[in-house]
């Protein structure tokens, strides 16, 4: 059966990756250990290799695109095999059909007003009145 590739986490702070270039292309003979693509962190670029062997059946997302670890980019697999099926095994999520999907929309921030009435620490005092800044519109925090 046909494997997904994955945006791998190439750092402890790595929360996505740029796919900088690819070194294979569809149809392709992938070995274990062949470079897939570079990919660029938020440090450094580096070159992901593939850990299975068998055909690149499927890319996922274009050079230059920034996606979240963990997001399929690539689909291994035997020659003339269906890549479709393991994309929907893994939960059908090609970057291009999450796009399609209805976007969330942020709850609203809600005001919080100060429980209590806002005064400068003793530090600030003496800056504030020098600046002559009216502290008593400035909310508390």
């Amino acid at each position: 059966m046909a494997e997904v590739v994955k945006m791998p986490k190439m750092s402890d702070t790595m929360t996505e990756g740029v796919l900088a270039k690819w070194h294979k292309k569809v149809g392709d003979a992938v070995k274990s250990g062949d470079v897939l693509a570079e990919v660029e962190t938020d440090k450094a670029t580096m070159d992901f290799e593939s850990f299975q062997d068998g055909t690149l059946l499927y890319i996922g997302i274009d050079e230059g695109a920034s996606v979240p670890v963990d997001t399929v980019i690539a689909v291994i697999g035997k020659e003339g095999e269906d890549y479709q099926a393991a994309l929907d095994a893994d939960g059908g999520s090609a970057p291009a059909a999450e796009a399609d999907k209805k976007e969330e929309k942020p709850a609203a921030a809600k005001e919080e007003k100060p429980t209590a009435e806002a005064k400068p620490t003793e530090d600030k005092k003496p800056a504030a009145t020098a600046a002559k800044v009216d502290t008593s519109n400035i909310p508390a925090t």
